[in-house]
């Protein structure tokens, strides 16, 4: 659509959060329905110019997604972005199902946030192709360590993988 008052934006593709306040990989959500609501939309010839970040904090469920979609011959779209959330050491485990999503073109990404402790995702990150971190905001926001994404950014910068501070919460430490 045209926009009046940012005409820069007309005709650009844009990044699009599939199911951002849900997680649609629920048991209860049916593949063939996440294939005809998500797979077959971001690889339709008007999804195809734009990108679709699709969030989980079931990475395995979507792994078996992915198994699925290939079972039938149907490729996961490139332009289909998958991410897992994590917000602690244990949570990372999360990390695992996610990078058996997809192909070799497939974009893998993190989305740290709301981080609550100190984690190591050293051994992850050269596999993955972006991370997002955050603290938690609300007034009953556990603390963030501004030092934990001092951390996160420098071995994504050793890496080579873009990191995005999207917020340091309401509860910022300083260690």
């Amino acid at each position: 659509k045209r926009r009046k008052t940012k005409p820069w934006l007309d005709d650009m593709p844009r990044m699009i959060f599939v199911a951002d306040m849900t997680d649609s990989l629920s048991k209860r959500v049916s593949f063939s329905f996440l294939r005809r609501e998500v797979v077959a939309v971001a690889d339709s010839q008007l999804g195809r110019r734009h990108i679709w970040l699709w969030l989980t904090k079931r990475s395995h469920r979507m792994a078996e997604f992915s198994a699925w979609l290939g079972e039938r011959g149907v490729r996961w779209p490139r332009n289909l972005w998958a991410g897992t959330s994590v917000t602690s050491q244990v949570t990372a485990s999360r990390i695992r199902g996610l990078l058996e999503v997809g192909n070799g073109t497939t974009y893998r990404f993190l989305s740290v946030e709301p981080q609550v402790e100190a984690m190591n995702l050293a051994k992850w990150l050269p596999k993955l192709d972006w991370v997002i971190q955050g603290g938690e905001s609300g007034p009953k926001a556990l603390p963030f360590d501004i030092q934990w994404a001092r951390e996160l950014r420098d071995l994504c910068r050793q890496h080579g993988i873009p990191y995005f501070l999207k917020q340091l919460g309401s509860n910022v430490t300083r260690n």
